[in-house]
């Protein structure tokens, strides 16, 4: 097989690959993905709170109808007449009152603990709606360089293209059919020479002998290990 029109190819296509790589690594994309995960973090805190929050406050609702309810009782038993009472119903009265006082001081602690849970699940909040509030002004900044790099590279880029597509016009279709499929999955260079003997010119893993034998018959094959095209000088 004639491989030297995609070798040509290639050769333009790695122009396109360094520009390509130019733009991915630019310290504005970078700074745009840290940006990115601080404001999932910050929103998945904030629905983390919003049913923290929800607990808490279906907790203090119940604490509250606890504390009506052993108050009520509470009031109820002072505003009682003891006067018929024997001594043995005035100590079963009295030890109800003091367990109902216990559990009056019990919910009032409840509460006061569920009202603290609040006032640090609401300060936790605005903290967490401040740092996503933050990321996402700092990735606005961010976006924006991004799109002026790119635009100042889009000429040299169609240029490139249109380089490309003639060069395209000259390679099999179904080698340059695979040779998109793998550029597209992030491997470049697609086509290596056979280093040595048996050795693949990209990761340099040896090539078994039937492998060189199809390369021998074919002219082309691909790396079982990068998956890249092998071609022989």
């Amino acid at each position: 097989m004639n491989i030297e029109n995609i070798l040509k190819y290639q050769n333009m296509d790695s122009e396109l690959f360094k520009i390509e790589q130019k733009l991915s690594s630019s310290p504005y994309r970078k700074k745009a993905n840290e940006l990115t995960a601080i404001a999932k973090r910050s929103q998945n805190r904030s629905t983390e709170l919003e049913a923290e929050a929800e607990k808490v406050l279906a907790d203090i609702s119940d604490i509250k109808e606890k504390y009506e309810l052993n108050k009520k009782k509470l009031d109820e038993m002072l505003s009682g007449k003891f006067d018929n009472m024997t001594m043995e119903d005035l100590e079963k009265a009295n030890g109800l009152k003091t367990k109902i006082a216990s559990n009056l001081n019990i919910l009032e602690k409840l509460l006061q603990k569920a009202a603290e849970n609040v006032n640090r699940i609401l300060a936790d909040f605005n903290k967490a709606k401040k740092t996503f509030d933050d990321a996402r002004s700092q990735f606005a900044v961010c976006r924006q360089k991004i799109d002026e790099e790119t635009k100042a590279l889009e000429p040299e880029k169609e240029k490139i293209r249109k380089e490309l597509e003639k060069l395209e016009k000259d390679v099999d279709a179904t080698l340059m059919a695979e040779y998109k499929k793998k550029r597209a999955d992030n491997i470049f260079p697609v086509i290596v020479p056979l280093e040595g003997e048996n050795f693949c010119g990209r990761c340099r893993m040896e090539l078994p002998k039937v492998a060189i034998s199809r390369l021998k018959e074919k002219g082309i094959i691909t790396c079982e290990h990068c998956k890249r095209f092998i071609y022989k000088k």
